[in-house]
């Protein structure tokens, strides 16, 4: 997530910018905000829709995508196709990509795999049916929400010249998850997708990709997608059956997602999608935060990124045969914090806290903690790391730390400026659970 830059649109439609989210071959994409809720915005770039022929075809594959139903992917909310510079907005996922959580976390577990992949085979079904080809699915185009997978962007299917190899000779997707007719000029169908799906599996059972890593190069991926087979010995039977049918290199071959989601079982109504790599409730947040709500005069902010786990409590009066029935288990403190207006808490137990937040280009010298409320907060003390995992390699991590109050709350404001001399500044409440 990044700043705006000078140039950057303040509002589109009923949308006000907050900032950039990223930027590819389609457009930038930014996050926005209509007062209620958040949604990414992409803008279309205007060689892509020069003749009308092409803004026609993204009109009706826009139209298309509105009748998708299905939870497994980020609902289009707006969208103005014949603006100056066209734009879709989709529904903000609060969550991960699956490629920072397996590259975080590790690969998944069996039975977090198949929630993971029953979401998905649901997903592609539900664009297929509409005949859309999504064309670059990927693990980072795949988001974690607490309620599941989203597939997102869309972007390559508007593409007008998107059926097979651009004309400059490049192939439209990112070589690792493409499926063998991409690289060979032929018909690409709903079939690629599959194949993509395969490789984003076996990523996430092995935290690697089949064919190699994204910044192989072109010409080593393609000879493997062409002419390898991938090591399906690290898979459980379940995942081999599944994977290495949608792995198939001739797509008339190829399994479709509706007969993989019959292979494990079907549709589950009542089981709760979770990806958590333990029993207890693992939460990768989004830095995702606007000046509008959060209200601190800073001209951009990035938003927390939770990383850890929520801590379940153990029930008293509970007995174990190692533990004598006289010897009660000492329950550590727990405490949580949050940062105002941001929904996710952060969670920790001991005397002692550590909370942090996600900014850029910022002064260290500058930053200053100061006590609101609370007198345990008056050893309160900030530490700023560039590049850390919290926040990624593009971000500072400013790190509050402190003590838990005994009772009530203690809140304090993190202020400074960036190394443009631009004012940040951020309250939090830290608490006894």
């Amino acid at each position: 997530m990044e700043r705006l830059r000078p140039g950057d649109p303040e509002q589109i439609g009923p949308w006000q910018i907050v900032n950039r989210l990223g930027s590819g071959g389609m457009g930038l994409v930014y996050l926005g905000t209509d007062g209620t809720r958040s949604a990414a915005i992409k803008t279309v770039r205007e060689h892509l829709l020069e003749d009308p022929t092409s803004r026609t075809r993204l009109s009706r594959e826009v139209l298309s995508l509105k009748k998708v139903k299905s939870k497994y992917i980020a609902e289009i909310v707006g969208s103005d196709t014949d603006a100056s510079t066209a734009w879709i907005a989709t529904s903000f996922v609060d969550g991960p990509s699956l490629k920072k959580l397996i590259e975080k976390e590790g690969p998944l577990k069996e039975a977090q795999w198949i929630d993971l992949a029953k979401g998905l085979f649901q997903a592609i079904s539900a664009v297929h049916k509409v005949g859309i080809i999504h064309r670059d699915v990927k693990p980072s185009n795949i988001l974690i929400a607490a309620s599941g997978p989203k597939l997102i962007d869309f972007g390559i299917s508007f593409s007008s010249d998107s059926t097979s190899l651009t004309k400059t000779g490049l192939v439209a997707g990112t070589p690792a998850w493409l499926a063998p007719e991409q690289f060979e000029n032929r018909e690409v169908t709903s079939a690629v997708d599959n194949f993509a799906l395969g490789s984003v599996l076996y990523f996430a059972a092995t935290g690697s990709a089949p064919w190699g890593d994204e910044d192989s190069s072109v010409a080593h991926v393609m000879r493997q997608i062409l002419t390898s087979e991938p090591n399906l010995k690290k898979l459980t039977p379940t995942q081999r059956d599944v994977i290495g049918q949608l792995l198939e290199k001739d797509p008339k071959k190829r399994i479709i997602a509706s007969k993989c989601l019959e292979l494990l079982g079907g549709v589950s109504e009542t089981r709760e999608f979770s990806i958590s790599k333990s029993s207890e409730i693992n939460s990768v947040s989004k830095k995702n935060s606007s000046n509008s709500l959060l209200k601190i005069g800073a001209p951009v902010l990035a938003s927390v990124l939770l990383l850890g786990s929520l801590f379940i409590f153990n029930k008293q009066g509970g007995s174990s045969a190692n533990n004598a029935e006289n010897s009660p288990t000492p329950v550590a403190m727990k405490w949580f914090g949050s940062f105002e207006g941001d929904p996710q808490s952060q969670f920790g137990e001991g005397s002692k806290y550590e909370i942090y937040v996600c900014d850029q280009g910022i002064s260290a010298k500058s930053l200053k903690v100061s006590t609101l409320k609370g007198s345990e907060a008056k050893d309160a003390k900030l530490k700023l790391i560039t590049g850390d995992a919290r926040c990624g390699s593009s971000f500072d991590t400013i790190i509050a730390t402190g003590s838990v109050p005994e009772s009530g709350s203690s809140v304090l404001q993190i202020s400074g400026k960036t190394k443009t001399g631009d004012a940040i500044s951020y309250k939090y409440e830290i608490k006894r659970a």
